[in-house]
């Protein structure tokens, strides 16, 4: 049976909220009425949408088209890419500020980005890897990390690196530029510490500051609307002050990377502050004392650190999150399909209701032999969370709340590029019924208050016209606002 439903619009800068009192058996809607007004800590709209497809840049112009039609259809409004300078400038070149300079070979980032153009779809790139002629030689190679993590020489060839790319796509729409990739580890960039005398002292907080001084001139210089994000930092640190046994592959945790970046001489300017909040365990509400690892699970502490810099203010883009659902060598945790779809609804919810989060990147579309968080399987098979991502709903708060209180719905319909109708539904018994309809924001956000009778579980549906593809109807994972005292009908 279906119940009547309450159209609710989204207005100003807050959506006019529906409260739907819930009550008899099922927690069927009866009577559910519009008001206007503002939930505390319920942003209007939701951070910028983004995936990662590594495969990407590594496959021929008709599948790379293809992998960014099939990122817009599950509603991404960003794709995030990595441009490696080391495999773009193989060779020297001998004008770097050219973009033409035949040293360049652009043309699987040619393909994407007019690819995403032509769909209406942004594109962040991150520009990282040193090329072996611009390497430091003082760096030795390694066996354990790659060639491109060696520091660059000279920081000007990765900021004339930086003009050419600009020069090359600002003008196709690329507006989104991230300055390097995890410099807080030896993976990307090497060396992290020195030793003086018997301490081993950070040096690639100053190797980076320097390259970001030089990326964000020049890109500046071609583009002064540009958004520049920097620090970008792997979740990780090691547990030990620079006192104690260390060399020069370890690891900076996000924490002192931050600090250090602040002293007089680093500063370098950004537009936005980027981390990758990797999950250490499922979704909590508590944090461990003294950890040097910042996942979305602590991520207000990063926040809080950030504001005690010269950075104070600014925006956080998240830009590499996923839970794996396989384990891998350099992923340890993961979880089941089903959860990775509730996990990342859970984590919507958390960006949603902090307003200095600006972007928030799924990593990434596919699985491979090396990483199993793919919103894909291997195969290619689209796992719970690819049609979790394009519809993501989820209660605030998570936890239980006291008879006859009332919960938050966050959602948002990605898939969507103006404003659209949302239903949002409740179970009883084996049927969903109809709450209410609500009128998205342009972004296709929504928020909607409930106030269950007993433990309820909702689920939202939409149908309308997908980017670059056919009319679907996509539904949320189902959520449940539990009522203290209460079962679940």
């Amino acid at each position: 049976m279906r119940t009547r439903m309450q159209t609710v619009t989204t207005r100003g800068a807050m959506a006019l909220l529906a409260v739907a009192a819930l009550a008899g058996c099922g927690g069927v809607a009866a009577k559910p009425t519009a008001v206007k007004g503002t939930v505390a800590g319920v942003s209007a709209t939701s951070p910028v949408a983004g995936i990662q497809d590594d495969r990407v840049i590594q496959v021929g112009a008709k599948e790379a088209e293809e992998r960014v039609q099939t990122m817009t259809r599950m509603g991404a409004s960003l794709i995030r890419v990595d441009v490696r300078w080391d495999l773009v400038a193989t060779a020297r070149p001998k004008n770097p500020k050219d973009q033409n300079d035949p040293a360049y070979a652009w043309a699987v980032y040619d393909t994407v980005v007019d690819q995403a153009a032509k769909r209406g779809v942004r594109v962040l790139m991150t520009v990282w890897g040193t090329p072996t002629w611009a390497a430091d030689p003082s760096v030795p190679t390694s066996a354990r990390f790659p060639d491109y993590s060696r520091r660059p020489a000279k920081a000007g060839d990765y900021g004339n690196f930086a003009y050419a790319i600009a020069s090359r796509y600002a003008s196709r729409g690329v507006r989104d530029w991230e300055m390097w990739n995890e410099p807080n580890i030896p993976l990307f960039l090497r060396p992290q510490f020195r030793k003086q005398g018997g301490t081993w002292v950070n040096v690639s907080v100053g190797t980076y500051s320097a390259l970001a001084k030089a990326f964000y001139a020049n890109v500046k210089q071609v583009d002064a609307g540009s958004r520049i994000a920097g620090v970008v930092t792997s979740p990780a640190g090691d547990q030990c002050p620079s006192s104690c046994p260390r060399s020069a592959t370890a690891r900076t945790s996000p924490s002192d990377f931050l600090s250090l970046i602040n002293r007089p001489g680093n500063r370098p300017p950004m537009t936005a502050v980027s981390h990758h909040p990797y999950p250490i365990t499922t979704p909590r509400d508590t944090n461990f004392a003294g950890s040097s690892y910042i996942d979305l699970y602590n991520i207000n502490r990063f926040q809080q650190e950030v504001d005690r810099t010269y950075l104070r203010g600014k925006r956080l883009w998240l830009t590499e999150f996923g839970f794996a659902t396989v384990k891998v060598g350099e992923y340890s945790l993961f979880v089941s399909e089903a959860d990775q779809a509730q996990y990342l609804q859970d984590a919507y919810r958390r960006v949603r209701t902090n307003s200095r989060i600006g972007m928030f990147v799924w990593y990434f579309l596919q699985d491979n032999g090396q990483w199993g968080s793919g919103l894909l399987g291997r195969s290619g098979t689209p796992k719970p969370a690819a049609e979790v991502f394009s519809l993501p709903m989820s209660p605030m708060p998570a936890s239980p709340i006291p008879p006859g209180g009332t919960a938050t719905l966050v959602g948002q319909v990605r898939t969507t590029r103006r404003p659209t109708e949302v239903t949002v539904q409740a179970t009883s018994g084996d049927e969903w019924n109809d709450v209410a309809v609500v009128t998205t924001g342009r972004d296709g956000s929504f928020a909607l208050v409930v106030r269950p009778a007993s433990s309820t579980t909702y689920r939202a549906t939409w149908t309308g016209d997908v980017p670059s593809g056919s009319r679907r109807t996509t539904s949320s994972w189902p959520v449940t606002v539990r009522v203290k005292g209460q079962a679940v009908r």
